[in-house]
């Protein structure tokens, strides 16, 4: 059975990715941490009356609980905006031997053992190639095909490597 879907990559999806790819890396659990803890800071200096001081705690707060993630979708914005493969949308097809991507005259093939891990998100099923490279699948590409293309993804992967919990497309 194949699946044979079209992306058109969106910034959405791009977010999506990227918020995946830095909250789950260790800089990005740190930054959390870090940003929550300094909130927690600011809050008990309020209390005690250091205005000042929870002002400064409440920057660094900000900094990594908000700026992070809107850095993130403002290079997600640039990058689909600059990158000439995501002006065209790719085709994807799902098979026995991996993933076919093509776009335009170029064809190329990906064996399933080339992928290191795949994961859902609330938007999307990627598939790692690296730990920043990956294929991104928008649920709103996939349409019914989703659970199909879980199935076939989860069949060819090995278990350890497939962290997909949405099921359904919706």
């Amino acid at each position: 059975m194949n699946i044979k879907f079209e992306v058109k990559m969106t910034k959405k999806a791009m977010f999506d990715f990227m918020l995946y790819t830095s909250y789950t890396s260790l800089s990005g659990i740190v930054g959390v941490i870090f940003g929550g803890v300094t909130l927690v800071l600011g809050i008990r200096q309020c209390m005690f009356g250091s205005y000042s001081t929870a002002a400064t705690f409440f920057l660094f707060a900000a900094i990594f609980l908000i700026g992070t993630p809107l850095h993130l979708k403002a290079r997600a914005a640039e990058q689909v905006m600059r990158s000439p493969m995501f002006q065209k949308p790719i085709s994807y097809e799902l098979n026995e031997e991996g993933i076919r991507i093509s776009q335009d005259e170029q064809s190329v093939l990906n064996e399933w053992g080339d992928f290191r891990k795949a994961v859902s998100t609330g938007q999307s099923v990627i598939i790692y190639v690296t730990k920043v490279r990956a294929l991104i699948f928008p649920r709103e590409s996939l349409g019914e095909q989703y659970a199909a293309a879980v199935q076939m993804i989860s069949t060819h992967m090995p278990a350890k490597k497939v962290n997909i919990r949405h099921v359904s497309a919706n």
